[in-house]
């Protein structure tokens, strides 16, 4: 639309100059016709709407040619000026006019229109029919349709048009990540809930702003949608870039299982950052504990680990690139003989492959928004603030505490899945937190220590992924951050979620 206005302006500019100037020529002439401003406005208006009345017509030479101009010039300008009408009301007037009509229903604003945008609308537009999807105009379009709108990225004007920031939604899941955290922080500051794509750590965000990364969604969704069985034992990682990173370190917070089963990562991958983001967690897992899971990179490539490959349970082929990955599972079925389940990270799927990381399935409202993760873990946080000698809000704690209560809340299915002896499991919902609580209340007390046992591990081992070490003189290790008051209330979160 602004882009439209300046061309309209500068039109008005062009056409204001030649008027002037076939004024100063005109009015000097002794037999001119044309003697006034409002005789040249006449003349030019009669000449290109080609109704030639007859009435004023230039004497001088210059004047006959502004007049040519004018003459030649009707078609186009009458053109031009429908076609910017009608792109104003198409562009500006019905885009606003479906706002204003739509103001009760809930509306997601998007920074740009991206594939990633496009499968994360399509998802919203599926779990709320009536909603409204708003992009920028201009961009390419991948949506169309009554509930798809496109007007300018205007938070000023989106506030007005809807009333307030009531049922807004914004998005900002553009190319840079910079650009995305600083425009999300301001409209989150204003109280608007605002999602950001952007794979940064922030000191002091407002509860209404919500960071997420590409990997980190396929991350989540992986795990949740292919749990670890009963019989697993030995994962394989192939490619250590980005996503192999990424699903890693969900798999080490998640995969907390009950005592005695322990699970042997092998990572391929010489490109990987996580033994140097992760230098703690590398020497807890290193394999020297029996009773914990053990982690390993190596350094040779995975095609020399053919018995390693034999003995695996799982293989998840995660490099960041479709070609890579596809020619790593060529390789892999064509050579190798293996009875393991390979899953392969392609973000458009190919049918005879287990994949997993489509946008379909990893930019949904749950990863992305993760509206019922928070607030399971805002429950949690007000559970344990009722025993707290120091309570702390949910909206004052640091990003810090908000992951450690969010890892906690991320874990739950991993404990129903224990409670309820149900390894297939991959949604939680209120009933099954009831059933698991039903099944806690039941144990006796050795096997509720086990699930409290399970509880402390997965707290700790966050604490070590975030690289904090066991405190001087630690009487035993493994107990040197653990709130075993906080433990005893675990009940209470499978009663109350």
């Amino acid at each position: 639309m602004k882009r439209s206005v300046k061309l309209v302006l500068s039109a008005l500019a062009v056409y204001l100059g030649l008027l002037l100037l076939l004024l100063a020529a005109e009015s000097a002439a002794p037999d001119a016709s044309i003697r006034s401003f409002g005789d040249a406005l006449w003349y030019s208006l009669i000449t290109m709407t080609t109704v030639g009345y007859g009435d004023l017509s230039p004497v001088t030479p210059l004047g006959r040619v502004l007049g040519t101009v004018f003459a030649l010039c009707s078609v186009g300008i009458l053109t031009a000026l429908i076609g910017v009408g009608l792109h104003l009301i198409s562009g500006a007037f019905l885009p606003r006019q479906r706002l204003r009509q739509g103001r009760r229903k809930n509306w997601y604003a998007f920074s740009a229109e991206s594939p990633e945008t496009a499968a994360l609308a399509e998802a919203l537009q599926k779990e709320e029919p009536g909603c409204l999807l708003i992009f920028p105009e201009g961009e390419e379009k991948r949506l169309s349709g009554s509930g798809v709108v496109r007007m300018e990225f205007d938070l000023p004007l989106l506030l007005r048009l809807k009333g307030g920031e009531k049922g807004l939604s914004l998005f900002y899941m553009g190319a840079e990540p910079w650009d995305n955290y600083s425009r999300a922080l301001t409209s989150a500051e204003a109280g608007i809930d605002s999602y950001c794509m952007a794979d940064l750590a922030a000191e002091q965000l407002p509860p209404e702003l919500q960071m997420f990364s590409p990997t980190e969604v396929v991350s989540r969704s992986y795990w949740k949608t292919h749990p670890l069985t009963a019989g697993e034992r030995t994962v394989v990682f192939i490619g250590g870039g980005a996503v192999g990173t990424a699903l890693l370190e969900r798999a080490l917070l998640t995969n907390v299982l009950e005592k005695g089963r322990t699970i042997h990562y092998h990572v391929f991958g010489a490109d990987s950052t996580f033994p140097t983001l992760h230098p703690e967690i590398m020497k807890a897992l290193s394999g020297e504990n029996g009773a914990e899971d053990s982690l390993c990179f190596h350094r040779e490539d995975w095609t020399e680990a053919r018995a390693l490959l034999q003995q695996a349970d799982r293989i998840l082929i995660c490099g960041d690139g479709d070609a890579e990955n596809h020619s790593v599972y060529e390789r892999l079925k064509s050579w190798y003989v293996s009875t393991a389940g390979v899953h392969v990270h392609l973000t458009e799927p190919v049918p005879g492959i287990d994949s997993f990381g489509g946008l379909a399935e990893s930019f949904t409202p749950e990863f992305v928004m993760k509206d019922e993760l928070n607030r399971r873990a805002i429950l949690m946080n007000d559970i344990y603030n009722e025993g707290a000698v120091q309570p702390v809000a949910w909206r004052d704690l640091s990003p810090f505490l908000r992951q450690s209560n969010i890892a906690a809340a991320d874990h739950l299915i991993v404990k129903a899945r224990y409670l309820l002896g149900d390894d297939s499991l991959t949604e939680l919902t209120d009933g099954d937190c009831r059933r698991a609580y039903a099944r806690f209340a039941e144990l006796r007390r050795e096997q509720a220590d086990l699930l409290q046992e399970m509880e402390h591990r997965r707290w700790v081992r966050f604490y070590q992924m975030y690289n904090w070490q066991y405190a001087p003189g630690t009487p035993t290790p493994g107990r040197c951050w653990a709130d075993w008051a906080e433990i005893e209330r675990m009940p209470a979160w499978g009663e109350r979620l």
